[in-house]
């Protein structure tokens, strides 16, 4: 009864004040959930928000379509989302460039993701190599440290973006290494990768997803893993920890975000979707299929996972002297 008049009086303020009244979580959702992805269709994030689609639908009831929204390293869906009215129906399917690491390094920023959004759970983290061009006389990550170190600045390294991970990555290994680079930077993954594979680069850290069939065709070598574990795709490659580098570890990760003014109801009953999505065995082999490992988890443990790696990520922009864009 105490909830019902808590109910009805918000229902009378709202339209007192003209405005709509948010429909109860208990009810929601009441019309299909819009997935924005910032990324054109086709990439690793968009096929993630697809394959997901029909599975968090089917746990609430309701349909799930997403709808693509690029430009501006991301950011543009992101802030479309963050200004979206917060009642659960307009979610952003983030990654660490446009949530984490693009607002970063940006002067002005249209958004920080903790201000603006209520994560609500991570969907995939994604396997990220360290690869160079196939006749580089480096066959391990100790000869490409000597080999830098005995040229400084001669090494090339490409990148698919001063805010992607891939790019925070390297100045992360560059830190630890002590060496240097000449750094050549691109719009995205295919290019970078179609350089490194024409030999006009030397050195590239990619996600698996991407250079997986250029290793295997020995296109590409594979030096080593950026992650904590070798990945059963290619199990004789071997971690940066094993190479000497323990402290040369992330993951291209991608998770669901809300407006941060969505009730907290609301964003529970979005995070057990995805948790039940995650947790079956179709959509864990699809995930996989793409080099992403389904990361099923509550949106607390998300949390304290963004405030970990944002902290890791500002130390590095710090210690490398990223230069923000205007």
């Amino acid at each position: 009864m105490h909830n019902l008049r808590m109910w009805f009086g918000s229902l009378l303020a709202a339209l007192v004040a003209g405005i709509p009244a948010p429909a109860p979580a208990q009810q929601w959702p009441t019309r299909n959930i819009v997935f924005v992805v910032p990324y054109a269709p086709g990439g690793n994030v968009d096929v993630s928000a697809r394959i997901l689609q029909s599975g968090i639908g089917n746990a609430l009831g309701q349909s799930v379509v997403v709808e693509n929204r690029t430009g501006a390293g991301g950011t543009i869906a992101g802030d479309y989302v963050a200004r979206s009215e917060p009642d659960g129906h307009t979610i952003f399917v983030g990654s660490n460039g446009p949530v984490m690491l693009g607002p970063m390094t940006m002067a002005k920023s249209p958004y920080r993701w903790d201000q603006v959004f209520a994560p609500v759970g991570m969907l995939a983290v994604a396997t990220n190599m360290l690869t160079v061009r196939p006749n580089f006389p480096a066959g391990s990550v100790a000869e490409l440290v000597a080999y830098a170190k005995a040229a400084p600045g001669k090494l090339t390294v490409g990148n698919s973006g001063g805010a992607s991970i891939n790019h925070f990555m390297g100045e992360l290994f560059k830190i630890e290494a002590g060496i240097t680079w000449a750094e050549v930077s691109y719009r995205g993954n295919a290019p970078a990768i179609n350089d490194l594979v024409a030999g006009h680069v030397d050195m590239g850290l990619q996600q698996l997803v991407d250079t997986l069939s250029h290793v295997q065709a020995g296109k590409l070598k594979a030096l080593a893993v950026l992650g904590p574990k070798r990945t059963p795709a290619l199990p004789d490659v071997p971690t940066m920890a094993e190479a000497g580098y323990p402290k040369v570890q992330g993951v291209t990760w991608n998770g669901l975000f809300a407006p941060k003014a969505t009730p907290p109801a609301i964003v529970e009953r979005l995070s057990a979707a995805v948790r039940t999505a995650l947790e079956t065995s179709a959509i864990k082999d699809k995930l996989a299929a793409l080099g992403s490992e389904a990361r099923p988890g509550t949106s607390a443990e998300f949390l304290a996972f963004l405030l970990a790696d944002n902290a890791k990520w500002a130390e590095v922009m710090k210690q490398a002297n990223i230069k923000v864009t205007e």
